[in-house]
C-alpha cells in the first residue's frame, strides 16, 4: 500500500492541473490501477494454461480459454499484491517473472499426468503395444493405445478428485508467497530446487505406479522362455503378446485405484507445489 499512495498521489495532481475533479482523478487512478493488476497477473495464468495438459491449447481454443483466463484473472488481481508505478522495460521484467513462475506451477501440477502417461508407454512397449500407436491430434503426438487410455483416466480422475480446486488455492497462495511486484529471493536457487525436487517426484511416481504392472509382465516373459525352453518346437511368439496384454489389463483394474490414492495424497492441502513455493522464499 505504502508503494501505491505515492503513484495515486502524483496522479491526483497531475489531474488538478488538467482541470479534473479530485474525485475523478482518484477514480481514474483505482481504474488504472485495477487494469494494470488484472495485466500483470494474466502471464502467470497464461503459462499454467500454456503447460498443464488438460488447459492447454489442444483442450481448450479460442474464446472458452482466453475468457477463462479473463475471468481468473479478475478474481485473482485483488490478491496479486500492489501494482508498482514503473516504466515499460520494468513491467516487461514482471511479465516474464510471472511467465515464469506459471511455468513452474504448472510444472508441478502436470508431472502427476505425465508419470501416469509414461506409466502407460511402458506397458505398451513391454506388451508390444506401441506398435499399435496412433497421431492424438489433442496432445499434438503419438500415443500407445495404454498410453492414451490412461492419460485420459488419470485427467478424469484430476478433474474428479478436485485438482481443479487445488490448483486454483494454490495459484492464489503464490500470489501470497510471490506477489507481482516482488522477484525472487534467488533465482539459481528456485531453479535448482525446482529441478531437483520435481525431478524426484517424476521418477518416484513412475517406478512406484509402473513396478507392479513391470513385475507381473516380467513373470509372464520369464514363463514363456521356460515354455520355450522345454517345447522349443511350439511358438510361443504367438501367444505371448496377447496373454501380456491381457494380464496388463487386467492389472489396470487394480492400477486405476492406486492411482486415485497416490491421487488424493498429490491433493493433499500441503502439497508438494505449496511445500516447493515456500522453500524457495
Amino acid at each position: 500500500m505504502g508503494r501505491a499512495a505515492p503513484g495515486l498521489g502524483a496522479t491526483t495532481r497531475r489531474r488538478e492541473r488538467d482541470g479534473l475533479p479530485v474525485d475523478a482523478s482518484i477514480e481514474l487512478a483505482s481504474l488504472e490501477r485495477f487494469f494494470s493488476s488484472v495485466v500483470l497477473t494474466l502471464p502467470r495464468l497464461f503459462a499454467i494454461f500454456a503447460v498443464v495438459p488438460f488447459l492447454s491449447g489442444g483442450m481448450l481454443t479460442g474464446t472458452v480459454r482466453n475468457g477463462l483466463l479473463l475471468m481468473l484473472a479478475l478474481f485473482m488481481s485483488p490478491v496479486a499484491g500492489d501494482m508498482p508505478v514503473a516504466s515499460i522495460g520494468t513491467w516487461v521484467l514482471i511479465a516474464g517473472k510471472e511467465a515464469f513462475i506459471g511455468l513452474l506451477l504448472g510444472l508441478g501440477f502436470g508431472i502427476f499426468i505425465w508419470a501416469v502417461q509414461s506409466v502407460g508407454d511402458l506397458i505398451d512397449f513391454q506388451t508390444g503395444s506401441s506398435n499399435a500407436s496412433f497421431f492424438d491430434p489433442v496432445a499434438g503426438h503419438e500415443n500407445g493405445p495404454t498410453g492414451e487410455f490412461l492419460g485420459w483416466m488419470v485427467i478424469t480422475l484430476f478433474v474428479s478428485a478436485g485438482g481443479l480446486l487445488a490448483m486454483l488455492g494454490v495459484v492464489v497462495d503464490s500470489y501470497r508467497l510471490w506477489p507481482v511486484a516482488s522477484f525472487f529471493p534467488n533465482l539459481g536457487l528456485v531453479i535448482e530446487q525446482f529441478a531437483i525436487r520435481q525431478g524426484d517426484t517424476l521418477f518416484l511416481w513412475i517406478v512406484k505406479l509402473a513396478s507392479p504392472v513391470i513385475f507381473v509382465l516380467l513373470l509372464v516373459e520369464l514363463g514363456v522362455g521356460l515354455v520355450s525352453r522345454v517345447a522349443p518346437q511350439l511358438n510361443v511368439f504367438v501367444f505371448s503378446q496377447p496373454l501380456k496384454s491381457l494380464l496388463a489389463h487386467l492389472m489396470m483394474l487394480l492400477f486405476v485405484f492406486f492411482v486415485y490414492e497416490s491421487l488424493q495424497e498429490f491433493l493433499r492441502p500441503e502439497n508438494g507445489v505449496l511445500d516447493f513455493l515456500r522453500a524457495t522464499l
